[in-house]
C-alpha cells in the first residue's frame, strides 16, 4: 500500500511539472518587448556567508546529592549560500529562483558517559520555477533541501534536514467562473537533538474552488488530504512507527440579503476522516460531519434577531453520538444606553452510553450612564434550562483531547468526574505513551482532573500531547437549574477600572437519582484596575490590578486573591532604553484539597536601539509557588543583542531556563552566535 502511495505522489508530481510545461509551451507570454525574449537570462544574484555557533547544556538531578547528571552539545556552522533568479523566453513565461551552498559543520557532545565529536559537509539547495504567473492558468513546481536550526521548546533548539518538493496550480477567469487552485507536497523532517528525535513524512494535497455570487456573497470548498508517517519521540522512551491519514471536506457559504443587506446567513458543512495505522496495535478510525446554519436580520437601529442550528455526529469505534441543537432570540435596543436580549434554546444528544435533552430560556440587559466622573456599566443575566438524562452505560470515553503542558503547571481535562486509572497521555502523532509519575503527574481537586508535567521525564516544556480517558456518565436522572449573573463596573478614563460580579447557579434534582453530588454555586469577584502616567524627567507608567474572589460552592469551593503591580517607562531612561518591571502574586486556598496555589513572581524587560545599529533586548522572569504539597519554580532569562552595518549582521543570544519541582532541579543554559555577510 505504500509503494503504491510512493509511486501515485511521484506520478502526480511528474505529470504536473509536464502539464506545466506543455502549457507553456502552448501559451503566448502576453504582449512583450522584442528586447526581453531571450532562451534565458539572469535577472539577479543574491547570496550570504554565515557562521554560526551553538552551545547547548543541560543539568538535572538533586542538587547536593551526587545525583545530578550533565550532557552539552556544541556546533559550529559554516554557510555559503548564493540564490539566483532568472527567466526562460520572457519573464511571465517561465522564471526560476534557484539557490544552495555547501555547509561545513563540526559537532561535540559529552554526557556523563564521555565525549564524542563529528565533522561533516552537509548542502542546502531551493529551486521553484513559475508558469504564466500573469495569465488564468498559472502555477509552479518547488524542490527544497535545507538544513535549519528549529526550536523544539524555550531555550531548546536542534538542526533538522528537511527535503520538500511539490506544485501548485491555478485556473482563474476568464478561464473559469469557479477559481480552482489546488497544491500538492511531499516533506520529509529528520532531525536529532539532546530530548528529541524528528522523524516525519508528511503528503500534503489541497484543493480549493471559490464561487463570487456578486453582492450577495460567496461559496468556498475545500478539500485537504494529509498522509504521515512518524518515528520521532523522545529518546528516553521506545518509539513506535505510527500513520495517519486525514481528509477534510468543508464547504463554507456567506451571503447577504435584503434591499440594504440586513439580512445575514453563514452555512458551513463539513466532512472529516482520519485513521491511525499503529506499530503495537490497531486505533479506530474516526469519522465527523457538522452542519451549522446562522441567521441573522438587523430590521431596524434597535431591533434585531438571530437564529442558529447545529448538527453534528461523530463516530470512532464504539464511541457514536449525534447531537442536534437550536437557539434563536431578539435584541432590542429601547435607548442607546440600554439593551435587552431574550432567547431560548435547546439540543438533544446521543450516545450509546447516555441520551440527554436540554431546553431552556435566557436573557440579559445591559445598562451604561454617564456620570460626573467616568462612565457606569450594569448588567445582569437569567438563564433557566432543564435537562433529563438517561444513562445506557456508567462511563463513556473520549479520545484524543488535545492539551497543552506549559512548565509545571497543571492543565484541566474537559470532563469531569474521570476516571484516574483510565488516562492515557500520548504525543501528537501516537509514537509514544508517556509514563505516569515518570513524565506526568495526575491531580483531582473536586470534579476536575488535571495533567501536570513532571522535570526529568520526557514531556517538552510547552508540548502538546493528546489525552485518552473515560469519565462517569451520571446516571439516570432529572434536573432544572437557575442561573443569575450580576455585572457592575465603573471606569475612570483611562486610569481606572472598578468592577464587581456576583453568580448564583441553583440546580434542583427533580427525579432519578445521579452518581454525583449537583453542585450549588454563589460566587462573589471584585477587582480593580489602574493605570497612571507620571510626569517625572522622564515619562513613566504606573499601575496595576487586584482581584479577589469567593467561591462558594458544594463540589470544590475556594478562596483566590490576585494581585501585580507594575512600571514602565515610556521614554528612554538616560538615553539609553526603556524597561518594565512588575511583581505578581496569586494566592488560591481549595476548602477540600492541598493543591493550592501559593505564587509570587518577578518579571523584567529592558530593550534599547543604541547607535551604529546595535539592538539590545534583556529579559528575566521568576516564579515559585509554594502552595502544593511539592513547590515549585521557574526563571527564565534571555539576553539578546543584534548589530547590522550595511550587509553585515552579528547576533548573540544567550538564554538559561531553571526548573525546580519538590528535590527535581533543571537547568538549561544556550547560546548563540550567529556572524552573517550578505553580497
Amino acid at each position: 500500500m505504500r509503494e503504491w502511495h510512493d509511486c501515485a505522489a511521484w506520478s502526480m508530481y511528474r505529470g504536473a511539472c509536464f502539464l506545466a510545461v506543455f502549457i507553456a509551451i502552448l501559451s503566448v507570454a502576453g504582449p512583450a518587448c522584442a528586447e526581453d525574449i531571450v532562451p534565458f537570462r539572469v535577472t539577479g544574484v543574491e547570496g550570504s556567508a554565515t557562521t554560526r555557533f551553538l552551545r547547548d547544556e543541560i543539568v538535572s538531578g538533586q542538587p547536593g546529592a551526587g545525583a545530578q547528571s550533565r550532557q552539552s552539545q556544541s556546533d559550529l556552522r559554516q554557510e555559503l549560500f548564493f540564490m539566483t533568479h532568472s527567466y526562460a523566453y520572457h519573464p511571465n513565461f517561465v522564471s526560476l529562483d534557484i539557490g544552495g551552498g555547501p555547509i561545513l559543520q563540526r559537532q561535540t557532545f559529552a554526557n556523563d558517559a564521555g565525549d564524542s565529536q563529528s565533522q561533516g559537509a552537509l548542502y542546502n539547495f531551493t529551486g521553484r520555477a513559475n508558469f504564466l504567473r500573469d495569465k488564468p492558468y498559472r502555477g509552479s513546481v518547488f524542490l527544497d533541501h535545507l538544513n535549519p536550526t528549529v526550536s523544539v521548546a524555550p531555550g531548546q533548539v536542534l538542526t533538522q534536514e528537511n527535503t520538500r518538493y511539490g506544485f501548485d496550480f491555478s485556473l482563474l477567469a476568464p478561464v473559469t467562473p469557479v477559481p480552482m487552485h489546488v497544491d500538492a507536497s511531499r516533506a520529509h523532517f529528520q532531525g536529532r537533538g539532546a530530548d528529541r528525535i524528528i522523524d516525519d513524512q508528511v503528503d500534503r494535497m489541497n484543493f480549493r474552488a471559490n464561487r463570487a455570487f456578486g453582492a450577495y456573497g460567496s461559496t468556498q470548498f475545500q478539500y485537504q488530504s494529509t498522509h504521515q508517517q512518524s518515528l520521532s519521540g523522545s529518546p528516553g522512551l521506545p518509539i513506535q512507527s505510527s500513520t495517519a491519514d486525514t481528509n477534510a471536506y468543508t464547504l463554507d457559504s456567506r451571503f447577504q440579503f435584503g434591499a440594504n443587506r440586513q439580512y445575514d446567513v453563514v452555512n458551513l458543512m463539513t466532512f472529516n476522516t482520519q485513521s491511525y495505522a499503529l506499530g503495537l496495535g490497531p486505533f479506530p478510525d474516526r469519522k465527523d460531519a457538522r452542519f451549522f446554519l446562522d441567521m441573522r436580520g438587523r430590521h431596524t437601529d434597535r431591533l434585531q434577531t438571530f437564529g442558529s442550528y447545529n448538527y453534528s455526529s461523530s463516530n470512532q469505534g464504539d464511541l457514536v453520538s449525534t447531537l442536534n441543537s437550536a437557539a434563536g432570540g431578539v435584541s432590542y435596543w429601547p435607548t442607546k444606553d440600554l439593551t435587552a436580549t431574550f432567547g431560548v434554546h435547546g439540543d438533544n444528544n446521543e450516545t450509546n452510553q447516555f441520551l440527554a435533552h436540554t431546553y431552556g430560556l435566557d436573557g440579559t440587559g445591559r445598562y451604561q450612564r454617564n456620570l460626573p466622573l467616568g462612565l457606569a456599566q450594569a448588567s445582569y443575566g437569567l438563564r433557566y434550562d432543564q435537562r433529563d438524562q438517561q444513562a445506557l452505560a456508567s462511563q463513556t470515553s473520549v479520545l484524543g483531547e488535545r492539551l497543552t503542558l506549559t512548565g509545571t503547571i497543571f492543565s484541566a481535562l474537559a470532563r469531569q468526574r474521570v476516571n484516574g486509572g483510565s488516562v492515557i497521555v500520548s504525543n501528537i502523532t501516537r509514537t509514544q505513551t508517556f509514563v505516569a509519575g515518570q513524565d506526568y503527574l495526575l491531580s483531582v481537586v473536586g470534579l476536575e482532573t488535571r495533567v501536570q508535567r513532571l522535570l526529568g521525564g520526557n514531556i517538552l516544556d510547552g508540548q502538546d500531547v493528546l489525552v485518552d480517558y473515560n469519565y462517569d456518565v451520571g446516571g439516570t436522572y432529572a434536573y432544572t437549574q437557575t442561573d443569575q449573573t450580576l455585572n457592575l463596573s465603573w471606569g475612570i478614563g483611562s486610569y481606572l477600572n472598578l468592577y464587581f460580579r456576583y453568580l448564583d447557579s441553583m440546580p434542583r434534582l427533580t427525579s432519578g437519582t445521579p452518581t454525583f453530588q449537583l453542585n450549588e454555586v454563589r460566587s462573589g469577584l471584585y477587582g480593580a484596575r489602574a493605570d497612571m502616567p507620571l510626569r517625572l524627567p522622564f515619562e513613566v507608567i504606573v499601575g496595576g490590578s487586584f482581584e479577589g474572589e469567593d467561591r462558594r460552592e458544594t463540589i470544590s469551593p475556594y478562596r483566590r486573591q490576585s494581585e501585580d503591580v507594575y512600571v514602565q517607562t515610556e521614554d528612554p531612561l538616560f538615553a539609553s532604553g526603556k524597561f518594565r518591571f512588575s511583581v505578581r502574586r496569586t494566592h488560591l486556598a481549595y476548602a477540600n484539597s492541598v493543591q493550592n496555589v501559593d505564587l509570587t513572581g518577578y518579571d523584567f524587560r529592558y530593550w534599547s536601539r543604541h547607535w551604529f545599529g546595535l539592538d539590545v533586548s534583556a529579559d528575566a522572569s521568576y516564579e515559585r509557588d509554594v502552595g502544593a504539597p511539592v513547590a515549585r519554580s521557574r526563571t527564565i532569562g534571555s539576553l539578546k543583542a543584534q548589530w547590522r552595518y550595511r550587509k553585515a549582521s552579528v547576533t548573540f543570544d544567550l538564554g538559561r531556563t531553571r526548573e525546580t519541582q519538590g528535590e527535581l532541579d533543571r537547568s538549561r543554559t544556550l547560546m548563540q552566535v550567529l556572524l552573517r555577510r550578505d553580497f
